[in-house]
């Protein structure tokens, strides 16, 4: 919580500075600090453990952007995520908090945009920040690849009419600074032929042996070199949500498909800001000779008012070798904007 403090202070210390000069020539910027707070408790089932019960308390994302006038802002977010999971807490802040975006952007055009910093690698659906109507993070992503992937570097990324795209240079920053390391590079380019629909590919070629990529990799990954390829689609308009994807790992020849769709009920009757959406998501993961999951899931997510957020959901899940369990998993959440 301190490290996001002075994060703040920081981006407020250089928007103080900048704000008199950049007044004079960009008097119409919507120069400012705006952002959110959220704050969740979920109970879960962890597979594969004697002891699969699973808490996620607290679970605090603190985000922010300081736009800071001339095509010049500042985003960050801070996660802090406590975990109960076999038999005990995980009581280390180290490994408990993390920096998921800290990032100086500068905008030259819609299409021509640059940002430096601790940049996303948006690799497929969840890291794209595309919809999730499950409480944890889809397995048919999670098992393969980080969540909330992000890593050091920089990024040149835009958007013009349907297209946008992202082209990332990633790398490992330390001190001293030789222990540094080049991790390799990510892209993604997405195309929406209707509005509200989305369709993309999205790659990452590189190394595993630094930052989140080796910290939140899976076992299966190695660390001298590997090939990430995904292809995802979401849609969300007229009460439905709607997204899927195909995640491929050159490791293990991993591959997974997962695909979810949601319809909020009270999309034509009810008040802005109430939802009460139901939805089933499939999720499969093949490891050759090693793993085959195939999960179904249907839950419901349902929103009395727009800052709070009440999950449930209840799945079929069978692994090779360890049969067919039936977790239930629930979730209260809060969000608070500023």
């Amino acid at each position: 919580m301190t490290a996001f403090y002075r994060i703040l202070t920081a981006v407020y210390l250089v928007h103080s500075s900048l704000s008199t000069h950049a007044a004079d020539t960009d008097s119409t910027a919507a120069r400012g600090i705006h952002g959110s707070a959220n704050t969740e408790v979920n109970y879960g089932y962890e597979a594969g453990k004697a002891e699969p019960t699973m808490w996620d308390f607290p679970h605090i994302t603190l985000s922010a952007e300081a736009v800071l006038g001339r095509g010049w802002s500042v985003t960050a977010e801070v996660e802090y995520e406590r975990f109960y999971t076999a038999g005990a807490w995980g009581n280390s802040f180290r490994d408990n908090f993390a920096t998921n975006k800290l990032y100086l952007n500068k905008l030259f055009s819609p299409a021509i945009q640059v940002k430096a910093g601790i940049v996303e690698v948006p690799v497929g659906v969840t890291n794209s920040g595309g919809p999730a109507l499950t409480i944890y993070d889809p397995e048919s992503e999670a098992l393969l690849m980080p969540m909330t992937w992000h890593e050091g570097g920089l990024t040149l990324w835009g958007e013009r009419g349907r297209w946008s795209y992202s082209l990332a240079a990633l790398a490992y920053a330390a001190t001293p600074l030789r222990r540094s390391r080049l991790l390799g590079g990510a892209a993604r380019v997405a195309y929406s032929p209707v509005q509200d629909l989305s369709l993309a590919l999205s790659s990452y070629w590189g190394t595993a042996s630094r930052g989140s990529a080796r910290l939140y990799a899976p076992d299966f990954v190695g660390t001298d070199g590997i090939l990430y390829a995904a292809l995802d689609g979401s849609y969300e308009a007229n009460g439905w949500t709607v997204s899927g994807s195909a995640v491929w790992a050159s490791d293990a020849r991993a591959h997974s498909v997962g695909m979810e769709a949601g319809y909020n009920v009270l999309a034509a009757a009810a008040a802005e800001g109430t939802e009460l959406t139901l939805f089933g998501r499939f999720d499969g993961v093949y490891l050759p000779h090693s793993m085959a999951l195939n999960k179904y899931t249907v839950g419901l997510n349902f929103v009395p008012w727009s800052t709070l957020i009440l999950k449930a959901e209840y799945a079929l899940r069978h692994e090779s070798g360890l049969g067919t369990t039936r977790p239930l998993n629930l979730s209260i959440g809060y969000t608070y904007e500023f």
